[in-house]
């Protein structure tokens, strides 16, 4: 899984747009001289502060792309007369605009307003995130969604596999990886929304790092736990609080 340029491309479905992406190679898109390129920045309308990892994608449709660091995207387009795009962002409300034809050749900037309620429940939801991981007496890295927009290093399993420098594959298991403790080879523990990942660190190879909102690595890699944007709008539309860290997943301890 590759990824170029400042702005990324997904597919995703249609239903949802932040619900697993998929990496696609955008280069070969944005060279092809017959389709258009919309390049512009997604931004906050009260304080112009730009949105990062906000999705762009043609209205109806099945790609998207998060914007970068800066709120910078570039999204290949079909030939046609307008270009109608729906742009998402995690606690503001999701906006349907149709740019002229003229916007290929131009730079956009697109303004996107907050929802005070989204706003609000993302605030508690992060907070519920950092009490939980004071109450934990042990070393705990994280890596924020801001963090995860920058990121060059590939999937996710290529992000954790970084982030636990002490961890090797598995013998016998491919790309899975473990560690040793007291003597014995260990797997690293995965979480994925709370869920265990039977398969281990290799089933990470599958996201790219745009899709998540969160990864938590605790005690140098004995578990780590990935959270994606879906988990988190699901919570904020719902208002359920986090479990507590020795429930639904591996328990530390």
């Amino acid at each position: 899984m590759s990824r170029r340029g400042g702005a990324r491309l997904f597919t995703l479905p249609c239903a949802l747009l932040v619900l697993f992406p998929v990496l696609v190679d955008g280069a070969s898109a944005q060279t092809d001289p017959t389709r258009p390129l919309l390049r512009g920045r997604v931004i906050d309308r009260e304080t112009r502060a730009p949105l990062v990892g906000a999705f762009v994608a043609p209205f109806g449709g099945s790609r998207a792309v998060a914007t970068d660091s800066l709120g910078i995207f570039a999204l290949p387009m079909e030939l046609a007369g307008s270009y109608p795009i729906a742009v998402e962002q995690l606690g503001y409300t999701t906006l349907a605009i149709t740019l002229p034809a003229s916007a290929a050749g131009e730079f956009s900037t697109i303004h996107l307003n907050p929802n005070p309620i989204e706003l609000e429940g993302l605030t508690v939801l992060v907070d519920g995130f950092e009490r939980r991981r004071r109450r934990y007496f042990g070393p705990v890295r994280v890596l924020d969604q801001e963090r995860l927009q920058r990121e060059t290093r590939g999937s996710v399993y290529d992000i954790v596999r970084a982030e636990v420098p002490l961890a090797r594959p598995c013998p016998f298991e491919g790309e899975n990886l473990c560690f040793q403790r007291r003597g014995r080879s260990q797997r690293v523990n995965v979480c994925l929304d709370e869920v265990p990942l039977w398969e281990g660190a290799a089933a990470l190879d599958g996201y790219d790092s745009a899709a998540l909102y969160l990864i938590e690595v605790y005690d140098r890699g004995r578990e780590v736990r990935v959270y994606t944007r879906f988990f988190v709008e699901k919570r904020l539309r719902t208002g359920r609080r986090l479990p507590p860290l020795d429930w639904g997943c591996q328990r530390l301890g």
